[in-house]
């Protein structure tokens, strides 16, 4: 599938599909979307859910997206006017799957989207805005509202996490296929700092008071088959007879001790990592993009290269015609620097609130766990398994929805197998409830879609 490059909105504000049905009354545009059967509608068999396009805008602002072979399709079965206009695809900041299994899903979806009758103190002379629930505060955000400028970051994780699962045709969310599918390095790091440190935060960056780091070294998609990797908890030898207020003991890491230089050693010899000979990718995962940019800097680790957020592994493809792009489809030969995604900041924008100060206090917050104990090795791996629950999601407003209507009733221990085996004997009401580990990731219930086979440019028939 060539990349798209025309997309058509089918509800809200200046939707394309106003003149297509009734202009009031969406009923006959959900029902009919609902039953379309076409694998570009359901790429995963005629019982899948409908799979349509989101797309965010500069300004935070999401509308709900037909592609251009999409809009052939369903125009030409019920003799509609093709619309005119098109959005481009360069006009969005991020284009992602987004799916639905119902009518009543798609149906809520198009709700968020119905405008409110117009403000009688509008002068006439003003444009109107889209004033719908799911646009007004993106349309005109408050001073500090910084969240909008990251629902496009947000989404971008969704993207990656179902082309590395091979979930998604890159062309349908306007990208050429890239060259890494095959597999996707990821590393997450976490900074444990002394946790009583009440210097100011710009202090603390400079000269960060650190007791252990830990990180966890994963591929992608394999981690997502068990949620476990290479993970290592490193103790300072100069903190290492000191114990810091809410720590914990590590449990799933690998605990090594080392001096300052041996740590900086170490994180070069972790992140020295070609992704042009491996032909791999690396993503690093931090919670505090700053504070991890200010230790790998110290530790002598160039960042010239590396990028914020996953924009340069998800470059939307400049063509402006479908049919350009079959007399070429250029592939890139050079995959860019490392990206480093900042997970702190995805729990903010999808919660709407501010994140922990920690890992384990951002995972309660996501509503993925409750115990806040912190350990630098377990977290990272923590982490990692957060960014895995965020990735593999819903929507961002349908995630943020579910995550607020969830609650774990706490954090459950999944022990290793011979952990399990030397424990059987023991009566589980014995057991110590401050053992329990938050890497026990209690995600919240939702669709998650099945692996689909390879996709190929012969896959655009009906079913």
């Amino acid at each position: 599938m060539y990349p798209e490059s025309d997309y058509y909105q089918i509800s809200g504000y200046q939707a394309h599909s106003h003149n297509w049905f009734k202009k009031f009354d969406d009923k006959p545009l959900i029902r009919e979307i609902m039953a379309m059967k076409s694998k570009l509608f359901r790429t995963r068999g005629e019982d899948s859910p409908v799979e349509l396009v989101l797309g965010i805008l500069p300004s935070g602002a999401s509308y709900l997206l037909m592609t251009s072979e999409q809009m052939q399709t369903f125009t030409l079965k019920h003799r509609l006017n093709i619309p005119k206009t098109p959005w481009r695809a360069s006009d969005f900041r991020s284009l992602s799957p987004i799916y639905f299994n119902s009518t009543d899903e798609l149906s809520a979806k198009f709700a968020t989207y119905k405008q409110r009758p117009r403000n009688k103190n509008r002068r006439d002379h003003e444009k109107p805005l889209d004033n719908s629930q799911a646009n007004r505060g993106f349309v005109q955000p408050g001073p500090n509202d910084t969240a909008v400028l990251y629902r496009d970051y947000f989404e971008q994780q969704r993207t990656l996490y179902r082309l590395v699962t091979r979930d998604l045709e890159p062309g349908k969310v306007g990208l050429v296929t890239p060259p890494w599918l095959g597999g996707v390095r990821i590393v997450s790091l976490v900074l444990g700092e002394w946790s009583v440190d009440n210097r100011p935060r710009t202090v603390r960056l400079n000269d960060p008071r650190l007791v252990d780091v830990g990180w966890t070294d994963a591929l992608l998609p394999s981690f997502f088959e068990n949620l476990t990797g290479s993970t290592v908890h490193l103790k300072l030898e100069s903190t290492v007879k000191m114990i810091n207020p809410g720590s914990k003991n590590p449990y799933f890491s690998q605990v090594v001790e080392d001096d300052l230089a041996g740590l900086y050693q170490r994180l070069r010899d972790l992140l020295s990592h070609d992704a042009n000979k491996s032909g791999i990718p690396l993503i690093v995962l931090v919670h505090d993009e700053d504070m991890a940019r200010g230790l790998l800097s110290r530790a002598g680790i160039n960042l010239d290269l590396w990028s914020s957020g996953l924009s340069n592994l998800l470059p939307i493809a400049p063509v402006k015609s479908r049919y350009k792009v079959e007399e070429h489809t250029p592939t890139p030969a050079i995959l860019p620097g490392p990206s480093i995604v900042d997970v702190k900041t995805l729990v903010k924008t999808v919660m709407q609130t501010n994140a922990g100060h920690t890992v384990p206090h951002s995972a309660k917050v996501l509503h993925v766990q409750t115990d806040t104990k912190t350990c630098a090795g377990d977290d990272s791996l923590l982490l990692l398994r957060m960014w895995t629950s965020m990735a593999e999601g819903l929507a961002i407003d349908e995630q943020h929805k579910q995550r607020e209507d969830y609650q774990p009733d706490c954090a459950r221990v999944l022990a290793p197998p011979q952990a399990q085996t030397a424990n059987a004997d023991v009566n589980p009401n014995d057991s110590d409830p401050n053992d329990s580990d938050p890497n026990d990731v209690d995600i919240p219930p939702g669709p998650r879609p099945t692996r689909a086979d390879d996709f190929s440019d012969d896959d655009d028939d009906d079913w």
